[in-house]
This record gives structure tokens, C-alpha cells and sequence, in this order.
């Protein structure tokens, strides 16, 4: 198998929704700022800064979830957690094409964004949001409490973090990090249990 098959097939695991969420977030992040007014408004501004990220989360919730025999990965060769991060990678990479086309979008249509503060922005929210989205389902076991946790999380940014933070780099690292944190601890959990949100039983245990 090529390196492009290969890839190829992680692709097509991840299913459409993985491909689907960010894009439609892209697409109506822009239609809203491009039908505003050249400065841009409120409801465009969150929207450019957390449409697409909540959309990758969610996205990432739906492609840890997908995977119906977790079991039968732990007899293969590439451990399970591997796999997964091998299709986050992929949903990242698309998520990344996606934001770099609408904020070129936006920018070459004379629109008021900042490639510089929004790009790293745009790619911390994602991080953490998505790292809230496969940790929740991986450790949880729910997409649901995945999908409640991402909205919390963008919430908490909208309405208080950037009230007291700057924005660019300031949010940026540090989500990030915890957003890479959030992810390591989801692979943790899907080695350890075997199966999103398994746990051992009293037997098991002992």
C-alpha cells in the first residue's frame, strides 16, 4: 500500500462529516462577514473566530466515535491510538486548508481581517476545542458530552476570555497547548480502555 492509498483510506474512514462540518462552518463564516458591512459586525466577528474550530471539533467528536470494532485494532500491527491520531491528522489538514481559504477569501475581498492575528487564533481554538472533542468522547465515551463540552468551551472563550486576553498569540498558545494536552490524554484513553469510554469491571480489575 502507497503512502497516498494509505492516506486515502484514513480519509474515507473518517467519513463525510468530518469533511462536511468544517467546510459548511467555513462557508457560512464567510457569507456572513462578506454580506456585512466593511467593518465588519459582532456576529461576524465570532463567527470568524469560532464557527470553524466548533465545527473541526465536532467533527473530531464524530471521528473518534466512528470506529464501531475499537477491539479488533488492539490485535493489529499499528496500535488503535495511532490510527486515530493518523485521521485527526487528516481532518486537521483539511481544517487548515479550509481556514486559509477563507480568511484569503476574505482578505482578497477587501474585508478587515488580519491574516497574523486571526490564522493563530483561528488554529488555538481549534486545537483546544477539538482536544475538548476527543478527549470527552474518547474518556467519556459520548459524542453528546463531547458536542456540549466543545459549546461550552466556545462560550467560555466568546464571552469571557476574550474579554481579558488579547488576541492573536496571547489565546493562541496556550490553546495550543492545552488543546495538544486534551488530545495526548484522549489516545491515552483509547490505549487504556480498549473502546471509547470503557472501563474496567470489578473482575477486570483485580
Amino acid at each position: 500500500m502507497t503512502a497516498a492509498t494509505w492516506w486515502a483510506h484514513e480519509a474515507r474512514r473518517c467519513g463525510r462529516q468530518a469533511f462536511a462540518l468544517p467546510a459548511l462552518a467555513a462557508l457560512a463564516t464567510y457569507a456572513a462577514v462578506a454580506t456585512g458591512p466593511p467593518g465588519g459586525t459582532l456576529l461576524g466577528r465570532a463567527l470568524l473566530t469560532s464557527a470553524l474550530p466548533v465545527g473541526a471539533a465536532l467533527a473530531v467528536a464524530a471521528t473518534v466515535a466512528r470506529e464501531p470494532m475499537a477491539e479488533l485494532h488492539l490485535t493489529l500491527p499499528t496500535s488503535y491510538p495511532r490510527t486515530v491520531a493518523r485521521r485527526l491528522a487528516v481532518l486537521a489538514s483539511f481544517t487548515a486548508v479550509a481556514a486559509g481559504g477563507l480568511v484569503g477569501l476574505l482578505a482578497a475581498s477587501g474585508h478587515v481581517v488580519s491574516p497574523a492575528v486571526t490564522l493563530p487564533e483561528l488554529a488555538g481554538l481549534t486545537a483546544l476545542l477539538g482536544g475538548c472533542a476527543a478527549w470527552a468522547t474518547a474518556a467519556i465515551g459520548s459524542a453528546a458530552a463531547a458536542s456540549t463540552l466543545v459549546v461550552a468551551a466556545c462560550l467560555a472563550k466568546l464571552l469571557l476570555v476574550d474579554r481579558m486576553v488579547p488576541e492573536g498569540f496571547a489565546q493562541a498558545l496556550p490553546a495550543l497547548v492545552l488543546g495538544a494536552w486534551l488530545t495526548a490524554l484522549a489516545l491515552r484513553a483509547l490505549a487504556d480502555g480498549g473502546r471509547l469510554g470503557a472501563r474496567p469491571g470489578p473482575e477486570e480489575a483485580r
